[in-house]
């Protein structure tokens, strides 16, 4: 605490009396700044990030720290290259937040990781939607599932299929075909099976390599992925990525709600929506690095062939209760909304 040591009487002869009130009023905000900054709550987020701490992810979210200061919390990152272990850690409360891709984070609660449900978001104009809605103050209920929150949702882009061969470019020509299955995702293995695809189990260390080596033939992954993970190398001269949207990739923010305030998830939710801007700049910037001649462009059939697929394994995974009923309908709604001439409009999922 900074005290005030001089005596007004012993001073009247050097400085006034609004003089002496105003030292004292300086004095008692500044004693009023170091209580606070003392007071602050310590927070620990387990961050996924496949390069590390060097990497976007962590860069991206760096700003997070003076915001969240203004809430009453300090916050220190732990960079994990391998997301499995950080939601480990998780679960064993090493800390009190965790960022992991979709697939991991629906293990935690089920309606934000239905977010990246294929085909669920058709466009951009959509993707804003979804997130302004969930950036509202009675979502709260929706992110929330036992002692956890999900209290960020962000799109890491486009999620396309990388192939090997061009002649791969419609679902009837992924029967057959080995596809990558990473971390035993529920989506990816039922999109391989309806799809008559071999599925081949992969990790974020062998999904690239195996792609690269030519063991993989199909890859669902962002434009990020591309120069990340070198995959110029898997695509080589008879590759390319078929250039139809299957799904946004989505990262999520999950909190053990009791290591925070209420409003905390408002709050996180809120401010990622306007950082919105950033993420597609970093989108769209990844997408341009790669060259034309890899994308491979497909015709009205083979789109609407797409999504009626994506609808039939969206589906099938609410029937085996991996997707969450209610985050269907609502982004189902949004299509609708957006684009009432679409079929599947008749009636809701």
């Amino acid at each position: 605490m900074i005290a005030v040591t001089f005596s007004m009487k012993a001073r009247t002869s050097l400085y006034s009396r609004d003089t002496v009130i105003r030292c004292f009023v300086i004095t008692l905000l500044l004693s009023v700044f170091a209580s606070s900054a003392h007071a602050l709550e310590r927070k620990v987020f387990c961050v996924w990030d496949p390069v590390g701490r060097s990497g976007p992810v962590m860069a991206f979210y760096s700003d997070l720290i003076p915001k969240a200061q203004s809430w009453g919390l300090s916050i220190r990152f732990i960079a994990y290259t391998d997301e499995k272990i950080a939601a480990n850690d998780f679960k064993a409360g090493k800390c009190d937040a965790v960022l992991l891709s979709a697939i991991l984070s629906r293990q935690f609660v089920k309606f934000g990781g239905t977010m990246d449900a294929i085909g669920a978001i058709s466009s951009q104009r959509g993707l804003e939607t979804v997130l302004k809605t969930l950036a509202r103050p009675k979502a709260g209920r929706l992110m929330t599932q036992g002692k956890y929150e999900v209290v960020a949702t962000f799109p890491v882009g486009s999620m396309y299929a990388f192939v090997n061969d061009r002649s791969i470019n419609n679902i009837g020509d992924f029967s057959g075909r080995r596809i990558s299955v990473l971390n035993n995702d529920p989506q990816a293995m039922k999109f391989a099976k309806l799809a008559g695809a071999t599925p081949v189990a992969t990790t974020l260390s062998t999904f690239a390599p195996m792609f690269n080596n030519g063991n993989i033939d199909i890859l669902l992954m962002p434009a990020l992925a591309y120069n990340t993970f070198e995959l110029y190398h898997g695509l080589g001269k008879r590759g390319g990525i078929i250039d139809y949207r299957l799904y946004y990739g989505m990262l999520q923010t999950v909190s053990r709600k009791s290591a925070f305030p209420d409003d905390f998830g408002f709050k996180m939710r809120k401010y990622i929506f306007t950082r919105l801007k950033a993420i597609d700049k970093l989108v769209s910037d990844a997408e341009k690095e790669i060259p034309a001649k890899y994308w491979i462009g497909v015709d009205q059939f083979t789109k609407d062939d797409i999504d009626h697929f994506s609808k039939r394994v969206r589906l099938a995974l609410k029937d085996d209760k991996v997707n969450h009923p209610t985050a269907l309908k609502l982004l189902w709604k949004i299509r609708c909304r957006q684009d009432r001439s679409r079929g599947e409009c008749v009636r809701p999922e």
